[in-house]
């Protein structure tokens, strides 16, 4: 049998309320318990369990089911693109807090927010998918400063690319101020104009940026949104196609709206150090 279904409409929390008492006992206090102190699960910013029963709640207030108050502020719902709300604001705000978001908190679950669940599960080396789960909540990555630092400490301000998480860290004043989802060299063969056939791979080692075009460079591999050169051929660049994987000639692909961040972050001259974990 499915459970119950109770529809809440959140619009507003009512004063707590004083049942009745008996005459010379007092009054008896009926305040709703918190959702911390009951059996809430979450199964999507707008739908709970709570003892079997299904509640929905059609605002982002808090609503009062019984003797337990649901808020969605609170609870640890899981959401994905597409989702609007509370809740997807509470995820914005925990993105940036890791560095991983530099979008509005404007709780729309949109291509912005999706691409940084997607580097957030890199950093901690989950299933790069681009939906927020229950357990995320709970996860508190540990950003190897020391692992990332240590390469190159002598250089406050640089790149650092990670291949094998698919990731960019943008260090300045030593200390990780942006991470950002990258997809780099796919390993099969293309044909260049330069060499003829060579295979995709994005060069590592030690290198600098030394050019920067503002706007979109197309060439006949495709359009490069403000790239920063880091060689001739190869750049760190915007790209209306970043998947989780590589997939890249060669270049180091970030999302276009990365691309007009970074211009916060990058400058002519920064160190870029593209090394495999």
């Amino acid at each position: 049998m499915l459970p119950t279904l109770i529809v809440a409409v959140a619009l507003s929390i009512p004063t707590p309320v004083t049942a009745p008492g008996t005459t010379g006992a007092g009054t008896l206090d009926a305040r709703p318990a918190a959702t911390s102190d009951v059996g809430v699960r979450w199964l999507s910013p707008s739908v709970a369990t709570l003892d079997g029963a299904l509640i929905r709640i059609t605002a982002d207030r808090p609503a009062i089911v019984g003797q337990s108050v649901i808020d969605p502020a609170e609870g640890d719902a899981p959401a994905g693109p597409g989702a609007t709300g509370v809740v997807v604001r509470r995820i914005q705000d925990r993105l940036r807090e890791l560095n991983v978001y530099r979008g509005a908190t404007d709780g729309i679950y949109g291509r912005e927010t999706a691409a940084s669940v997607v580097a957030f599960h890199k950093l901690i080396g989950t299933k790069r998918t681009n939906r927020w789960t229950v357990d995320d909540w709970h996860v508190e990555p540990v950003i190897d400063n020391g692992a990332i630092l240590a390469r190159h400490a002598s250089q406050a301000d640089r790149v650092e690319v990670d291949i094998a998480r698919q990731l960019l860290f943008v260090v300045r004043a030593n200390d990780v101020a942006a991470i950002v989802p990258v997809s780099t060299g796919n390993g099969e063969i293309y044909w260049s104009q330069n060499s003829g056939n060579v295979r995709a791979t994005t060069p590592r080692g030690n290198f600098r940026l030394f050019r920067h075009i503002s706007g979109w460079r197309v060439n006949y591999l495709g359009g490069l949104y403000k790239p920063w050169y880091f060689t001739p051929y190869y750049a760190i660049h915007g790209s209306r196609s970043v998947p989780a994987h590589p997939a890249s000639h060669g270049c180091v692909r970030i999302p276009t709206w990365e691309s007009n961040h970074l211009d916060d972050y990058l400058k002519i001259g920064m160190p870029v150090h593209i090394w495999d974990a």
